[in-house]
């Protein structure tokens, strides 16, 4: 990652807070990425007055509540070579009127080991959907995938009717599948195709029951594209060759431009290269990577 030129990596502003005596009381948050240079079981310390946590990945490390003088929590997590988000949290409250006039203090000293806790900002993609909400669309889309449906045919005829009767009529524009599949994925994952510019309605014989109750596909690869342009965006990456360091679990949308129907759209994980057997890609969606926080709503929803 720090080596990729996808990938602007660089260090943050120090989370440290020295023991000093103050008046004044408040909250301090840090928001950023540890550096795990290995994989293995890491220990972190904060030293706190009066109160913080650190969270790592969505979860609670280390923390210290209520009003306390210098006192110092710990926790482990194990963890991947990689960057983790993590959030630090830290608050200073007025000292209790029981021990008044004893002077206030703040301290906040967090470690990673022996050393200070280094906090990194990474300019890189978002994700554009939730963990699980990715997950269920992979295999939403994998139904139908090769995995299943090795052949045009077969995915044709399994929606069936007017639009099986184009395909095996030979009429060029219904000649490919990937994005009919890429259209039966979505419609299992909950998204209607209504209204979305080259899509067809498959209700004149066909059979929705294969798109999960929705009632329209797309069948041009070009036409796919731009409605997942529409929802996402544009393309976090232009080839293959530029995507930053992919890594086990990330999940990509991908799509190699055509003239009307002829190129190639489809979904992956980085275990099979995102191309299903395609060849390198033009463009790639990045929807899911486990060391990026992620988004408030999901794409497609």
């Amino acid at each position: 990652m720090e080596n990729n030129r996808c990938y602007k990596v660089t260090k943050k502003e120090s989370s440290k807070i020295g023991w000093h005596k103050t008046e004044e009381t408040g909250v301090h948050d840090w928001v950023g990425y540890i550096r795990v240079p290995e994989d293995g079981t890491y220990n972190f310390t904060i030293q706190i007055d009066d109160n913080g946590y650190l969270e790592i990945n969505g979860e609670k490390v280390a923390e210290l509540t209520g009003s306390h003088s210098s006192t110092s929590v710990s926790g482990s997590k194990e963890l991947k070579k990689d960057f983790h988000y993590a959030k630090l949290h830290h608050e200073n409250l007025a000292v209790p009127e029981e021990i008044a006039p004893y002077p206030n203090a703040e301290e906040f000293v967090p470690k990673m080991g022996n050393s200070e806790l280094e906090l990194w900002e990474i300019d890189a993609p978002k994700n554009n959907m939730k963990a699980e909400d990715a997950a269920a669309l992979l295999a939403a889309y994998n139904v139908y995938g090769y995995a299943s449906r090795k052949s045009t045919d077969e995915v044709y005829a399994a929606i069936g009717g007017w639009l099986n009767k184009k395909h095996t009529g030979g009429d060029p524009l219904y000649h490919h599948s990937c994005a009919l599949r890429m259209s039966i994925g979505l419609s299992r994952f909950g998204v209607s195709l209504n209204g979305v510019p080259g899509a067809n309605n498959i209700l004149e014989e066909g059979d929705k029951t294969v798109l999960g109750g929705n009632e329209h596909v797309i069948v041009s690869t070009d036409s796919m594209a731009a409605y997942i342009s529409s929802k996402i965006g544009a393309p976090d990456y232009s080839s293959f060759d530029d995507y930053s360091t992919p890594q086990p679990g990330d999940i990509a949308l991908f799509h190699v431009p055509g003239e009307g129907s002829v190129g190639h759209i489809g979904m992956g994980s980085q275990e099979n290269n995102f191309t299903e057997g395609s060849g390198p890609a033009q463009r790639y969606w990045l929807l899911y990577r486990s060391t990026l926080e992620d988004p408030e709503k999901s794409a497609f929803k």
